[in-house]
């Protein structure tokens, strides 16, 4: 079993990259992906309404899908209103950041008091946009802010680097301040590169990264076909595919048909 951590629904100035929940399900379908984790565009934009509205109405008509709801620390009332909603939702497994899109710095006052007063008590996953492409939310950045919510479960989106940044970015970024609580998902271009996923892997360790796309930004496909040929034992690929996902979205246990035989 395959599940995606990173995906996305809504509108991309590309309409061959846009998709709506029929659209994403029918890639994940095609390339044999059996459950996925989706959130809004428009909600990563700053549309924190509109774009979380969207998305729980799209995965509420599309089983092979789960939504994270978009949080904004400028949007604050909003944000704190989809997060006790998806706290309530059994479609909502987690919250989703995106610094880099929404223009705020993920070590800022008010991203602190997003998390202080409602995401860490929502027990809800965090997974965050990361990489060197914005100076909002590098992966060193992502590791402190982990470090201040240690019983918050976080992801790093792109292994860390963003889509084709350094790859031993996130690796000398580890080394420096290792966090218990951080997985990765492998989302990027620089997935692609030979040896990109295995060097990370070498140091954060078997559990620490899980199956990404950043569908449809990306078809699934390939990474499906990079998954099977990455050169690691089939424990470890049974681990990034799918047991991975379900211990850094605990929530993903009661979405998912034959989880618990994955787990």
């Amino acid at each position: 079993m395959i599940i995606d951590v990173h995906s996305h629904l809504g509108q991309y100035a590309n309409a061959r990259m846009s998709a709506d929940g029929a659209r994403l399900s029918g890639l994940y379908e095609a390339a044999g992906v059996a459950h996925a984790v989706t959130f809004s565009i428009e909600a990563c934009y700053g549309g924190v309404d509109a774009g979380n509205a969207y998305t729980l109405a799209e995965v509420a008509r599309q089983q092979r899908l789960s939504a994270m709801v978009v949080a904004h620390p400028e949007h604050t009332e909003s944000s704190a209103r989809w997060i006790r909603e998806a706290a309530a939702n059994p479609d909502v497994v987690g919250v989703k950041l995106h610094p880099a899109l929404g223009g705020y710095d993920v070590l800022g006052h008010a991203m602190d008091r997003l998390m202080e007063r409602h995401i860490a008590p929502s027990g809800l996953t965090v997974l965050s946009h990361t990489g060197n492409d914005s100076p909002n939310v590098t992966i060193d950045k992502y590791l402190e802010l982990a470090s201040r919510y240690p019983t918050v479960r976080f992801i790093a989106a792109h292994l860390g680097v963003g889509i084709m940044g350094p790859g031993d970015t996130a690796v000398n970024a580890w080394v420096r301040k290792p966090q218990p609580n951080v997985w990765f998902d492998m989302g990027t271009l620089r997935a692609f590169c030979t040896g990109s996923v295995e060097q990370l892997l070498a140091v954060v360790g078997p559990d620490r990264i899980c199956f990404g796309t950043d569908a449809p930004l990306y078809h699934p496909a390939p990474f499906v076909r990079m998954l099977a040929a990455l050169e690691m034992g089939e424990d470890v690929r049974e681990r990034i595919a799918s047991k991975n996902a379900l211990a850094a979205i605990p929530a993903l246990l009661g979405r998912i048909v034959g989880a618990g035989a994955a787990a």
